[in-house]
């Protein structure tokens, strides 16, 4: 199988894209952690919200066998 090279711009603008999506993913991460920060003056339950994924994942899992 014949090996792809990239120029020094396209390996260098290949290592941002994946820079750029790997600061995506963090920054996506933390906005969901911050929802249960205990700095967040607004924050959530954690086991209220465990709860009802629970209860949702039960629900979809019901759904699944009844099909």
């Amino acid at each position: 199988m014949k090996e792809l090279k990239l120029t020094p711009q396209q390996e260098s603008d290949y290592q941002k894209s994946e820079l750029i999506n790997d600061l995506i993913a963090t920054s996506k991460v933390m906005d969901e952690i911050w929802k249960y920060h205990p700095e967040n003056p607004e924050k959530k339950d954690v086991v209220s919200e465990y709860n009802i994924l629970k209860q949702i994942k039960a629900d979809i899992e019901k759904e699944i066998s009844d099909l």
